[in-house]
């Protein structure tokens, strides 16, 4: 019975250290397409798992320490070590979780803006605007609260539109250009069919994450655009896309002439 026991005790302990390793390998290869792909945070992420992963390991090893020394010392050092790694581990990893679905929610909501020359209202969905101006796309969104997500927040700030900048830098009302995730909850959070949300900022999105990674992240926002009753508007400069990625964004987008 003894035997039986320590046999399933080494292979569970086995088992901890392949299932730890498989996360770290696949966070690592898919780490740009991950939640946590968010700048400094998503090595913290990293960091943590390490630590978790080289514990598991310690424990497995603990099995074999006694076999090797007979160093009182040696072997209750063993006995902790691996505690000390997964609890520090652990404890990274749970500050990632509150840094990400806590302390760095973006407080910064769509707001009511006076429109002096409107024009009827756009219905509800997702929309290409072609070198269109800020300020005439809201000319088309009469009644509507919006919120522009932009890496010019100056031009919006003068308008009086509330905004989430996409930059490197840390601060109030931000997010960083590859937290691709975070910026798609941060919409579906405050989408309603009274919110309009301003995408200005396509190309940077792209020479960050990539042209696919930009279009699933895209399809996912009309979608539930759509399911919200919400209105999205995606702006781009002409010539900013190749000919095959601008008939792929028109596919997925309904183009918006503003006259």
């Amino acid at each position: 019975m003894p035997d039986t026991f320590q046999s399933v005790k080494m292979v569970s302990e086995f088992g901890m250290v392949i299932v730890t390793s498989f996360w770290l390998y696949f966070m690592l290869k898919h780490r740009k397409e991950l939640p946590y792909s968010i700048g400094k945070l998503g090595k913290i992420l990293i960091f943590g798992v390490i630590l978790v992963w080289t514990g598991f390991i310690a424990n497995f090893l603990n099995e074999f320490i006694p076999r090797m020394t007979t160093s009182a010392g040696i072997i209750r050092i063993s006995k902790v070590i691996d505690d000390i790694f997964i609890i520090i581990g652990a404890s990274i990893i749970t500050y990632y979780l509150y840094k990400v679905f806590e302390k760095e929610i973006i407080k910064v909501e769509p707001a009511h803006i006076t429109i002096s020359k409107e024009k009827e209202t756009l219905k509800p969905g997702a929309y290409l605007a072609l070198s269109q101006s800020p300020r005439d796309i809201v000319k088309v969104l009469k009644d509507k609260r919006v919120l522009a997500i932009t890496r010019h927040p100056e031009v919006y700030n003068n308008l009086g539109i509330p905004y989430i900048w996409i930059t490197k830098m840390e601060g109030d009302n931000t997010i960083y250009p590859t937290n691709l995730p975070k910026l798609l909850h941060t919409m579906v959070t405050k989408a309603d069919k009274d919110t309009a949300f301003i995408l200005d900022g396509l190309e940077y999105l792209i020479l960050e994450n990539g042209f696919d990674s930009v279009m699933k992240f895209l399809s996912s926002a009309k979608d539930y655009m759509s399911m919200k009753n919400s209105t999205l508007i995606v702006t781009i400069g002409r010539g900013t896309l190749d000919e095959h990625q601008l008939a792929i964004l028109k596919r997925e987008l309904e183009e918006l002439e503003i006259i």
